[in-house]
């Protein structure tokens, strides 16, 4: 199968999926009011025929070494320049980031080796012919990872209900069967395949839930109910709403009741001792997007300020331009810590990989500062970022001339000019799609905790301490 277009994808969602949305059944998630909103922007990561850009087209696509053209997010990075060819092409596409799906598998390709080695299992063969297919057949991916987990002071084994980690309920001679949900599987319900991976590192007493493969997402069984997270405002709120008027995030809880699973998709059932490892190869290369999102963010946050600031007419006061200034380090910070994780890179098993301590530093940078740049924002704007009028009462002849004369900014600076600047200010710190990219800040590819633990893992102290006592003789 050639690349498929938008269009194609966006007919393979129709396929009889079980998607539950705002408490009712969606027949069909492409003509939904909300979900078709993600649909439409991931179609436009696919191609648009024989009239498409050949510049586009050699950024998101790639030729194999088989000849096959296939689109790059199905093919982990060999060498630097494909990490860095990777970036852009996550940086430059609208709709869902795909770093995830080819962790999960790049990190399953990794460790089938190893599992193989030592337990003569067969995984190797498998996971390739898996990846093979996903990019011959240009398949959209969710991973679905998170599980429930009930009591988190316990593990799997310890739970009252064991369905509340997804585990293996049945051994079939040609498959298995599963039981359990996984919650944050973002755009599941535009998805085509799921990726089903341990959340935890595993114990001997946890083979069962020790398991990762692939399942259609229409399988039987499955079934999703997606978050409600408000519905978009639309296009008649540009003004208004101008990142998120027409925008749909949204994550899914993923029920899985008895699910079969051949043994051509399993790729993990009962290597516990091999968990942990995955996680690493997969967090690590997951975590990537903090260095394609995060920069680019901040410059933003940088050209907002400075943007309030003037309209205000408060460029010159001391504490803005102080505060202004520490923004700009932090971009300047995450740029190197960019720089640093793509170049200082491993290679594991011939697949390229970031350093994973700059990922997680630029993590650990945005938690740490983003809701102070938000509150600076707010600040700046002052009281309008909430209560100012609708970008419909600047259309409205009744009311248009009156918030003309009382918005405006400094001489010079219209009320149009100040209202869409307080307008993007609320979107992005104040509007309930940047509630939900605040908490995704701290839940997404790991707390900060898991960050930090990451970090530190590897990191020398016995050497720190060595030194103070050498120096004390």
């Amino acid at each position: 199968m050639a690349l498929r277009t938008g269009k194609q994808y966006i007919e393979s969602l129709r396929d009889g999926r079980v998607v539950y949305y705002a408490g009712e059944r969606v027949e069909d998630v492409t003509t939904h009011r909300d979900l078709s909103l993600r649909a439409k922007e991931n179609a436009r990561q696919y191609g648009e025929g024989d009239n498409e850009d050949p510049a586009r087209l050699a950024l998101r696509t790639v030729v194999r070494e088989d000849g096959e053209r296939v689109h790059r997010w199905a093919v982990p990075p060999k060498t630097r320049e494909d990490l860095l060819k990777f970036v852009e092409m996550e940086e430059s596409m609208e709709g869902d980031l795909h770093g995830t799906m080819t962790a999960g598998i790049t990190g399953l390709s990794i460790l089938a080796r190893k599992m193989d080695a030592k337990h003569g299992t067969a995984y190797t063969p498998r996971i390739d012919a898996y990846n093979d297919w996903f990019a011959k057949t240009d398949q959209h991916g969710s991973f679905a990872m998170t599980d429930a987990k009930g009591d988190r002071s316990k593990p799997p084994s310890g739970q009252v209900d064991p369905d509340l980690w997804l585990r293996v309920v049945e051994r079939r001679k040609d498959g298995i069967v599963i039981r359990g949900a996984k919650t944050s599987v973002t755009s599941a319900a535009v998805a085509n395949e799921l990726l089903v991976l341990p959340t935890h590192a595993m114990g001997p007493a946890d083979k069962d839930w020790a398991v990762a493969c692939a399942v259609p997402a229409n399988a039987k069984g499955v079934v999703m109910i997606s978050n409600y997270a408000g519905s978009p405002w639309g296009e008649r709120f540009r003004f208004d709403r101008p990142i998120s008027h027409s925008t749909m995030h949204h994550d899914a809880t993923v029920i899985f009741d008895d699910v079969f699973v051949p043994d051509e998709r399993v790729f993990m059932c009962g290597e516990n001792e091999f968990t942990r490892e995955l996680l690493m190869y997969f967090t690590t290369l997951h975590r990537t997007g903090a260095i394609i999102k995060e920069p680019r963010d901040t410059r933003k946050l940088i050209g907002a300020a400075l943007l309030m600031a003037q309209y205000n007419g408060l460029e010159g006061v001391g504490g803005i331009k102080g505060k202004i200034t520490e923004m700009v380090q932090t971009a300047q910070l995450l740029e190197i810590l960019r720089w640093t994780a793509l170049n200082r890179v491993s290679f594991v098993e011939g697949v390229c990989v970031p350093d994973s301590t700059a990922c997680n530093m630029a993590g650990l940078t945005i938690s740490e500062t983003r809701q102070g740049y938000l509150e600076f924002l707010c600040e700046l704007a002052g009281g309008p970022v909430l209560t100012a009028p609708s970008g419909l009462d600047l259309a409205n002849p009744d009311t248009a001339e009156m918030v003309k004369k009382y918005y405006v900014g400094k001489p010079g600076v219209s009320a149009e000019q100040r209202l869409a600047l307080v307008k993007y200010i609320f979107d992005i710190a104040a509007s309930d799609a940047s509630g939900w990219n605040r908490a995704l800040g701290v839940t997404a590819a790991g707390s900060p905790s898991a960050r930090r633990v990451a970090v530190s893992r590897g990191f020398d102290t016995a050497a720190c301490v060595k030194m103070v006592m050498d120096e004390i003789g």
